[in-house]
């Protein structure tokens, strides 16, 4: 299961559900591909980045 993010500058990257939803996390401006709303995954992304703390090697978690 993928999902395309796309980043504050508008650089697209692919990835899975786990680390889709670190980058919505992390990045800012960050956001899904619009084509995403079709996945039924998406959701599961969502919520995993709101609970993920964003760049958590920076803060040694």
């Amino acid at each position: 299961m993928a999902v395309t993010v796309i980043t504050g500058d508008g650089k697209e990257i692919t990835g899975c559900v786990h680390h889709s939803a670190r980058q919505l996390a992390s990045l800012q401006g960050s956001r899904l591909h619009p084509m995403a709303a079709l996945m039924p995954w998406v959701v599961d992304v969502y919520c995993r980045a709101a609970a993920l703390t964003p760049f958590p090697w920076e803060v040694g978690l």
